[in-house]
């Protein structure tokens, strides 16, 4: 049996049976949440906590695996464990509080609030680094581009700030997409402070958790700071066994709270009763942001406003160390679930699982989009073959056959949902591949938002075309030089700090990493390579300059 650290209140459980449509006890219900736990957590390897919340009450409160190899110390419920950015809505209800009491205007332009602040062409406001449509670059994924990797190397406040001060552009109009960016909680937290003349986190721990008992709740002002009753969080591999990851930094705002189920399942009874703030605040920071085009985000003030299975959810997951946290809360039936793993994914469970018990009978779509499943011929299916490339030039996959079945990266079998759309077993969007009149191949990915892709021919150059490119390149926004060669009949970058980087060729002049950027090679009017630029998920178009050896 895992092990069990913390039972939950039966009584409380009793109470609302009528809310599970009365199919469960609480032998039951425990025993259909073990059975979610994933199989490689076990009495000797580091696990997660889980909480469900119901009517402001811990209904259940339970503990799988270890929280400190070490010792051999149980995971508890009572523990606190680094939530990652789960820490955001926290930050976000108090610039809620802030604009309510006056003090602050979500529609202030940044630099209203900070000196030495760059002005770009178009206004960056308070919402929108709340809101993560800001057009600021990314602190993380830049400090890894330069050779800082993050997870080895420190990372402070002002250098996450100077990533926006070197910034040459914004890298869209603000408002008018959603790109998810922890840099922006950076600057609130430091915005926050020059209002009220307190640190980010001193104003949270006063006016948040205090008034709600949240009494376990910490907050890491620097690396290295004694949390009291902490977690330890795991990563593991064959080769080496298991590790215990530690913080490169402590930059409150986008991360660097530890909590607990006690404490959280007082967080979540706060979007109820709205005991601290009020309504008026509940609201504000409750009202998901509308993109410049219409388009609903789905995304508040630090925490995503959007459905499940036609129920209203308000929901934010985190990722710090080797801890994943999921928060998720569902108003509409004031049921709270918690969950924390700190083993390095490896623990995660899904809280739709979860709610589906409590709450099957109250929702109005199926489960995971089950969509009937098509037969579809090899000779359809072949078609739909190829390379497929993001517009924005920052991702990129294959459709392949194995055997009889188009498969995602020769890893997912795609499964036929209509002739020329497809799901992926347990994911919940849809993918719709479509021939369009100019002779071109879109795909486009629906899973609450929208992505496009188009089909694209893979190049594959000669050796005496890929000498073409070599050279090195200089970013002066990242001071970093980048060495272009050929080696083994290859391109790659070579770095000091990165080491060796393959450039794998997509179609002409771009190139994919192992790292998951794209290189796209630019070209002067008369047709000479005279830079590159380097795009993610998270980060667009960051152009080095070719020196020309």
């Amino acid at each position: 049996m895992k092990i069990l650290v913390s039972l939950f209140l039966i009584s409380a459980l009793l109470a609302c049976s009528s809310n599970m449509d009365g199919r469960l006890n609480s032998d039951e219900l425990e025993a259909k949440i073990d059975s979610l736990v994933p199989t490689q957590v076990n009495d000797t390897t580091p696990g997660l906590i889980v909480g469900i919340v119901k009517g402001g009450e811990i209904i259940f409160s339970k503990g799988y695996g270890l929280a400190n190899l070490s010792y051999g110390i149980a995971n508890d419920p009572s523990m606190v464990f680094n939530t990652g950015s789960v820490t955001k809505q926290f930050l976000g209800y108090a610039f809620a509080m802030l604009h309510v009491e006056g003090k602050l205007s979500l529609d202030d332009p940044v630099s209203k609030h900070l000196e030495n602040w760059p002005v770009f062409d178009h206004t960056v406001t308070l919402r929108h680094l709340l809101t993560h449509t800001s057009g600021y670059r990314e602190a993380y994924t830049m400090s890894n581009l330069s050779g800082r990797i993050i997870g080895v190397d420190r990372l402070s406040r002002e250098e996450c700030l100077n990533v926006v001060r070197k910034q040459p552009q914004l890298e869209f109009v603000p408002g008018s997409r959603w790109t998810y960016n922890s840099t922006a909680w950076v600057i609130l937290a430091e915005v926050l402070e020059k209002v009220t003349g307190q640190t980010a986190d001193e104003w949270v721990a006063i006016n948040i958790f205090e008034p709600l008992g949240m009494k376990d709740t910490q907050i890491e002002s620097y690396v290295g700071e004694v949390i009291f009753n902490s977690a330890e969080s795991y990563v593991f591999n064959k080769e080496e066994g298991y590790a215990n990851q530690e913080s490169n930094r402590a930059i409150f705002g986008a991360a660097e709270i530890y909590s607990n189920v006690p404490d959280l399942a007082k967080w979540t009874s706060n979007f109820r009763t709205a005991q601290v703030g009020g309504s008026e605040v509940h609201d504000l920071f409750l009202t998901p942001f509308i993109l410049n085009d219409g388009t609903d985000s789905e995304y508040a003030l630090g925490i995503g406003v959007g459905t499940y299975r036609g129920l209203k959810r308000y929901r934010h997951t985190g990722g710090h160390e080797a801890f994943s946290t999921q928060l998720s809360y569902y108003p509409d039936h004031d049921l709270g679930i918690i969950t924390i793993s700190n083993f390095g994914g490896k623990g995660w469970i899904s809280t739709e699982k979860i709610a589906d018990l409590f709450l099957e009978n109250h929702m109005t779509t199926e489960k995971a989009r089950e969509y009937a499943e098509i037969n579809l011929d090899k000779e359809t299916l072949e078609q739909f073959q190829g390379l497929y490339l993001s517009l924005d030039l920052n991702d990129s996959f294959t459709l392949k056959m194995v055997e009889d079945s188009l498969t995602y990266e020769e890893e997912e079998n795609l499964i036929p949902r209509s002739p020329n759309s497809f799901g992926i077993e347990g994911w919940n969007g849809l993918m719709k591949i479509e021939n369009l009149e100019d002779g071109t191949t879109r795909l486009t990915i629906e899973n609450g938002t929208i992505e496009t892709y188009k089909r694209v021919e893979r190049w594959s150059p000669e050796v005496a075309e890929l000498k073409k490119f070599e050279d090195d390149y200089w970013s002066e926004e990242l001071e970093t030089l980048y060495h272009v060669v050929v080696k083994d009949d290859q391109l790659q970058i070579n770095h000091r700090w990165l080491g060796d980087i393959m450039l794998k060729p997509i179609s002409p002049d771009l190139f994919e990493t192992d790292w998951g950027y794209t290189i796209k090679f630019l070209r002067s009017s008369s047709n000479e390579i005279d830079g590159l630029s380097v795009n993610s998920g998270r980060t667009l178009n960051v152009l080095f300059e070719r020196i020309n050896n």
